[in-house]
């Protein structure tokens, strides 16, 4: 593992990092804000270092893995509002603390689709803040995520919160039966990619989110169906869409 450092103005913050979770990192931290600059700290397998360094080139990456020492501390956030709100610990190697505006506007579309008894799907869990929130509004929820730590995550959040979530690392292809509700908080060339898989699996609406405003016209166009909402929020788009 390598750590590089990145300076990006703190407007460019959820922009830069989503570009470096897409070039492979496994871990970002913040250190310092000074004169409107955020010092990002990130995290690299060696194997992926070198195409870290093709896609983040314009962002000048320094390597300072022999320098510094990055603390690997959990932490603990708040997400949803009233009765609503439920409390995540996210390991710092996760990506989706509830915090994001992608996660934060699925939260609130969410709001109006997670009822008790639904059945819902969440591709890409991260620490289960999406998951988390569906179930105690009662729906009936699965997790599925690439990465063990985000289900391990999950479970305990879910546990932790009072709810039941069925978390795992099944793949999405081997994910059996049909949800009233499916919620892909990925990033826009992951829906491209999965989109007959997520649809296989919707019964009802699907919700998108994790895409840049500049990608949704390829998104939509992939995803076809109708789109029931679009939100906007910084730059990052999250959608409802339903069969057509």
């Amino acid at each position: 593992m390598r750590l590089f450092a990145l300076t990006v103005p703190a407007g460019d913050v959820e922009l830069v990092s989503h570009r470096c979770w897409q070039a492979g990192a496994e871990g970002i931290w913040e250190r310092d804000e000074l004169h409107g600059a955020v010092a990002l700290r990130v995290g690299v397998p060696d194997e992926a270092v070198t195409g870290f360094l093709a896609a983040l080139s314009d962002e000048g990456p320094l390597d300072v893995t022999d320098d510094e020492v990055v603390a690997l501390d959990s932490r603990t956030v708040v997400v949803g509002e009233g009765d609503a709100a439920v409390r995540l610990r996210v390991p710092p190697t996760v990506f989706g603390d509830g915090l994001h505006p992608t996660t934060a506007t699925c939260l609130r579309v969410l709001a109006g689709l997670a009822s008790p008894g639904t059945r819902l799907l969440d591709v890409g869990c991260g620490s289960g803040a999406l998951s988390v929130v569906a179930a105690r509004a009662g729906a009936v929820v699965s997790a599925i995520d690439v990465d063990p730590v985000a289900v391990e995550a999950t479970r305990a959040n879910a546990s932790a919160n009072g709810v039941e979530v069925e978390a795992s690392t099944t793949p999405l292809a081997d994910v059996g039966g049909t949800y009233d509700v499916v919620v892909a908080n990925i990033s826009a060339q992951a829906v491209i990619e999965l989109a007959d898989e997520l649809w296989r699996v919707c019964a009802g609406t699907l919700v998108v989110s994790g895409i840049l405003a500049e990608r949704w016209a390829d998104v939509r166009d992939r995803l076809g169906g109708s789109v029931a909402t679009v939100h906007d929020v910084s730059g990052w788009i999250t959608a409802s869409v339903t069969r057509s």
